[in-house]
């Protein structure tokens, strides 16, 4: 599958107004809200009672998680029950995973609109929240039923093929992360040879993100019951990716809908004016090539319902 490490818009100008010098070589990158150039996203899958003690973390070192939950499989004794959905997700994203965690890759288009649609209904009812994104249950999908994905309002699907990249996928709903939660470790009871070859790997990812100078996501997955004999871990890691100033701590359904919103932005023909018609402020890096050896560089915010004018710096409500 073809992907796009970050999303950009090319535009090359030949001589269409001479008093504009900006319109001859454009390029315009996105960037995440105030400016940041990174976005991190946290999923895990099955609401098991773990989730209890992983929520707890990530509200300490300020990181948002999407939990992706089974509404049929509530009552199970492993997993958290009902009553606490609306309370204990609080902060975070609750999304669909089939109601009762069917994988969908062999099943009929019935049964998969009643996974995916059920689920997303009862969910909705727990949190009194719009549920809009969800994770293939044992990351089995089909990709002739996306359309009923659609027709149901899902905006993202996440699979578990692994990609050890920050790309973001050309197609929402077969998002694949970029690595399982621990690497090779997060398997419980795993030998130390595992375990030391994993989080090698998970870590060595971990910090090429943070090292990374241009627009990515890191999309780490997994389930909290794998982290049952590894909380110290976890712990390690949610203390060296959280708290930077250039990474976007998101939810999967905020990403999506930042990407929309930047993807929504409207051009003049001279593509001088760039008009927000959304409630979310854009940002964006315009890099102007027209001196190849020294292109001029600017990030920019497209205030929500405004308009900017890239010659005069102006904006326009």
């Amino acid at each position: 599958m073809k992907r796009s490490s970050l999303i950009t818009i090319a535009f090359f100008a030949r001589g269409q107004n001479i008093n504009s010098p900006l319109q001859k070589n454009l390029v315009f990158e996105m960037l995440f809200p105030e400016g940041k150039s990174k976005a991190f996203v946290l999923s895990e899958d099955d609401g098991p009672v773990e989730d209890r003690q992983l929520i707890q973390l990530l509200n300490k070192y300020e990181v948002k998680g999407t939990f992706h939950i089974n509404a049929g499989r509530l009552k199970d004794s492993n997993t958290v029950n009902a009553e606490e959905i609306k309370t204990l997700y609080k902060g975070h994203e609750v999304s669909v995973h089939g109601y009762l965690h069917k994988g969908l890759g062999k099943v009929s288009r019935l049964e998969t609109f009643f996974e995916v649609a059920e689920d997303r209904r009862a969910l909705e009812r727990l949190t009194g929240d719009l549920v809009r994104g969800m994770a293939y249950a044992f990351g089995s999908n089909n990709t002739d039923n996306l359309d009923i994905l659609q027709d149901i309002g899902i905006q993202y699907a996440r699979t578990v093929e692994e990609t050890h990249s920050f790309d973001i996928p050309e197609n929402f709903l077969l998002w694949h992360p970029s690595i399982h939660q621990l690497g090779g470790a997060h398997y419980t009871n795993s030998t130390t040879k595992l375990n030391e070859k994993g989080l090698a790997q998970f870590f060595k990812l971990t910090d090429e993100f943070l090292g990374l100078d241009k627009t990515g996501v890191f999309y780490v997955w997994g389930h909290s019951w794998e982290l049952t004999d590894k909380w110290d871990v976890m712990e390690k890691f949610l203390k060296r990716i959280s708290g930077k100033d250039d990474i976007f701590y998101a939810t999967h359904i905020e990403l999506v809908d930042y990407i929309h919103a930047y993807r929504n932005l409207i051009y003049s023909v001279d593509k001088s004016m760039i008009k927000n018609p959304g409630s979310t402020d854009v940002y964006l890096r315009f890099t102007d090539y027209s001196d190849v050896d020294n292109p001029i560089r600017k990030d920019l915010c497209i205030p929500a319902g405004t308009t900017v004018n890239l010659n005069c710096t102006t904006i326009k409500k």
